[in-house]
């Protein structure tokens, strides 16, 4: 009763997890680790639907938890839905099993309610027909799609058949989203719209990809060898930021006898420095996992504070930066910080979820690149993932490839059924981000921006947040069909006018983005309820209202939106 706990996907997570809690607490805290496994297959038709899966779940004190909540919020490293529900369902068969073995003069019984579970269990598993072997498979189609930005045309390589259910829910609101009716606006006649990333030969084992969107920056990107795979996009940041402190770690056994075991959490590791309003989490990791410079308006106002730190002749790890920034979508300038990074021997790590693979091309510019496969790569909203990409041409390059081989670097922690629902989702995700990018313009251009001086102050989006920030995402956006995204937020002049606008927009409310459906949210009141004023120092205003585009008929959206302007107005 008195002790709370948290499961985590490994030992190692669960290790890193304590660690965390005994440097924010105090080393006498009382830490229990407790772990579980469920059954292997047991036979070869077992492996289709059945795989041993351990995960491990770490015990505190009540009063200890929320540091523990820290931990698992910011790092990313979860269990999944679905790895969950497996687990759960694995060990409520065994128990079963168990009790099956109770004799009652001398028969087996199992009461209605435990049949029913295990129908339904049974139901589940082969009802889905998912395919537990093709799980590999999987991964590597989502690691190829990532290194070369290419979708396959061919029946991704024989796992049509995985799934058994519709790969859209064709009840997604008003707007019926995959229906059919939400391609209808433009057809999408790029097959396989390729991405500045060719194929050298053909799937396997040893192929690689050749980058040919600089010339001068030319180099080769192996799915296998510099692209992974996590449990959530905060999960590949962290691992970022992990890699790097753990490579400032040597700098530190080669200078001095220190004998701390301890890998970052503030000095003498050397800061990072996080360019432009981020992601909470990130700015999070950054903060409580080492110490950081705070760089929060993303322009160059930032970049001349950076320069300052550079010229005082202080060391930093690494900058961190989104491409672009959400929510107020930003763009930094990634060749300077490219030049100031050769210049100076600091790494650049870029989040470029809201960009996305298909509109910029930021590798050429960055040692590490993650992304949120949760959103436009999936678009369904049914899975969390997320990837991390290493620049071959990057100054870290060498020291990456060696840490993720370590005991403490990479670990496979993406659960199997999650891999094959993303690998089916992500089939078409060059597309859908056209189709976004198109409908994006549209609602723009046909009925945001003429409101903008009489309902809306200002519309924050790459091509309109500030002339630096459009010339710094061009110059990155990618020549084949490339956009500026679906992602934008409006601010009003008055908060009632933007809860009038709010309240009348009939779509899907919640804060995620890059869903298929068109999704609303008030970031600054969900994301930042406990310091509004201190976030509208850098631009985030209590009224924004942040939009992310889906898939539906731009026509449908149109009108969608221009009535919660009249009613908004009082028109």
């Amino acid at each position: 009763e008195d002790e709370a706990c948290l499961c985590f996907p490994s030992y190692k997570v669960a290790n890193r997890c304590r660690e965390f809690i005994k440097v924010k607490t105090g080393l006498s805290t009382k830490v229990r680790i407790l772990q579980l496994c469920t059954p292997k297959p047991m036979n070869q038709e077992e492996k289709l639907w059945r795989r041993e899966c351990k995960i491990t779940v770490v015990f505190v004190d009540q009063e200890i938890f929320p540091v523990m909540k820290q931990y698992w919020q910011h790092s990313g490293e979860i269990v999944s839905s679905r790895m969950a529900e497996y687990i759960l369902h694995e060990l409520q068969v065994k128990d079963n099993l168990k009790k099956m073995e109770t004799v009652d003069n001398g028969k087996k019984f199992m009461t209605e309610d435990e049949n029913r579970v295990n129908e339904e269990y049974i139901e589940t598993r082969f009802g889905r027909n998912l395919n537990f072997l093709a799980a590999d498979k999987a991964k590597y189609l989502i690691r190829k799609r990532i290194a070369t930005k290419v979708v396959e045309k061919i029946d991704s390589e024989g796992l049509s058949d995985l799934f058994s259910f519709e790969h859209y829910n064709e009840s997604n609101g008003p707007f019926n989203v995959g229906s059919g009716e939400a391609l209808d606006d433009d057809q999408l006649n790029s097959d396989i719209p390729a991405e500045t990333i060719t194929s050298m030969g053909e799937s396997g084992s040893n192929s690689t990809f050749e980058n040919t969107a600089t010339d001068d920056l030319k180099f080769h990107v192996n799915p296998n060898t510099d692209v992974y795979l996590f449990p959530s996009g905060m999960a590949s940041i962290f691992t970022a930021h992990r890699l790097l402190l753990n490579f400032d770690a040597k700098r530190l056994s080669r200078s001095s006898s220190r004998q701390d075991k301890l890998i970052g959490y503030g000095p003498p590791f050397k800061k990072t420095v996080m360019f432009g309003f981020p992601y909470t989490d990130t700015l999070s990791i950054l903060r409580k996992f080492n110490h950081t410079h705070f760089l929060g308006q993303g322009d160059s106002t930032s970049m001349n504070a950076l320069k300052n730190i550079l010229h005082s002749g202080e060391q930093i790890l690494a900058v961190f930066i989104e491409a672009p920034s959400n929510p107020l979508l930003k763009m930094g300038d990634l060749q300077e910080l490219k030049r100031l990074s050769d210049l100076y021997s600091f790494y650049i790590v870029v989040d470029e979820t809201v960009g996305g693979f298909v509109n910029i091309d930021v590798l050429p510019y960055a040692d590490i690149v993650c992304s949120s496969l949760t959103k436009i790569f999936s678009g369904d909203s049914n899975v969390i993932a997320g990837s991390l990409v290493l620049n071959p041409r990057g100054k870290i390059y060498e020291f990456a490839r060696k840490f993720m081989k370590t005991e403490d670097g990479y670990e496979d922690c993406l659960w199997c059924e999650d891999a094959l629902c993303l690998e089916r989702n992500s089939r078409d995700f060059v597309e859908r981000t056209i189709k976004v990018n198109t409908n994006t313009d549209i609602l723009l251009k046909r009925v945001l921006l003429p409101q903008v001086g009489k309902l809306f102050k200002k519309i924050y989006y790459p091509s309109l947040t500030s002339e630096d920030t459009k010339r710094n995402y061009d110059s990155v956006m990618s020549t084949k069909d490339g956009g500026y995204g679906g992602l934008f937020s409006l601010t009003f002049f008055n908060i009632e006018e933007a809860k009038k606008f709010f309240n009348n927009l009939e779509l899907c409310k919640g804060p995620s983005l890059g869903t298929n459906f068109t999704l609303a949210c008030p970031y600054a009141i969900i994301a930042h309820y406990q310091e509004l004023d201190e976030v509208a120092q850098y631009g985030v205003e209590t009224n924004l209202v942040r939009v992310s585009v889906g898939l539906e008929n731009s026509d449908v959206l149109c009108n969608v939106f221009q009535r919660a302007i009249e009613k908004a107005l009082g028109e």
